[in-house]
């Protein structure tokens, strides 16, 4: 019998925490028995190679798909409990690709994230129009409001996704590979907007990540899947360090220091090293 059918009062952040949660691929194990907690304010860097788990971890965590074991609470009542239209407040999810099946402004787009705050009739109110603005002035898009979404290119859709969910102005944001398409200075513009997205409005941010260096610089906090159950998890620069990176990647990480920079690279191969070292042809 489920005790609790009425979510929790609204407040300014949401806490997500994952409890025994394990996760499989067939008869792989993805994540076993793993346990956190996810507080507002904190953006979570995602990280691991690929087939690690890290779509399927979000999906969990959004309550999209169930784990195999364990459950996830959005602040203390498990997410399967939760009426779709407030847990649409409380969290925004960012799938990994977004598809646009017909032509419409990119203000239509964006609004559409507004549904769940919609009353009454399910007209749009001041008050959503001036969010849709607001996330598309934040993402550089503003020019775009008017654009064609199918006009767009790779890149400038997936800002416009991240502007969606933005705009639904939930707590708790969940975002999978939102830097896929994007160049180097747009990646930086959009992870500028989510850090400071997350410390003014105490949000709590989890997006997964390929860039380790961008990871370490904008996040945090990281979860560092192993792809065979482990998980590391903590500050970020606690977690993605050379030795613990290289064991989830299995390729042997360095990490760099010039001045008050840091960089992790992958270490030269031997016979790279030598060649490195070789002078030049006579």
């Amino acid at each position: 019998m489920r005790i609790h059918t009425t979510p929790p009062a609204a407040s300014t952040g949401s806490t997500l925490s994952a409890q025994q949660v394990t996760l499989r691929a067939g008869e792989r194990t993805l994540l076993d028995r793993f346990t956190h907690t996810f507080y507002p304010g904190e953006v979570w860097c995602i990280a691991g190679p690929n087939g690690a788990g890290k779509t399927t971890l979000i999906s969990t965590l959004a309550g999209l798909s169930q784990p195999a074991a364990g459950h996830v609470e959005l602040d203390g009542l498990r997410v399967a409990a939760w009426p779709p239209v407030s847990l649409a407040r409380r969290r925004a999810l960012m799938p990994q690709s977004a598809h646009d099946a017909f032509s419409a402004s990119v203000l239509e787009i964006v609004m559409l994230n507004r549904f769940p705050h919609l009353a009454g009739w399910g007209w749009e109110r001041q008050g959503d129009r001036a969010a849709a603005h607001a996330a598309l002035e934040l993402l550089g898009l503003a020019d775009f409001a008017s654009r064609d979404v199918l006009s767009l290119s790779g890149g400038e859709r997936q800002r416009v996704a991240l502007a969606a969910v933005l705009c639904q102005d939930a707590p708790l944001l969940l975002l999978d590979e939102p830097l896929s398409h994007l160049d180097l200075h747009h990646q930086i513009d959009c992870l500028e907007a989510l850090t400071a997205w997350a410390t003014e409005r105490k949000r709590t941010v989890v997006f997964s990540c390929h860039d380790l260096n961008l990871a370490r610089r904008f996040a945090t906090h990281g979860l560092l899947l192993d792809g065979v159950g482990g998980a590391f998890a903590g500050p970020v620069r606690d977690v993605l360090t050379p030795a613990l990176a290289s064991r989830a990647f299995g390729y042997p990480l360095i990490l760099l220091h010039d001045g008050g920079h840091e960089a992790l690279i992958p270490a030269p191969r031997a016979h790279d090293a030598q060649q490195g070292t070789a002078g030049p042809a006579g």
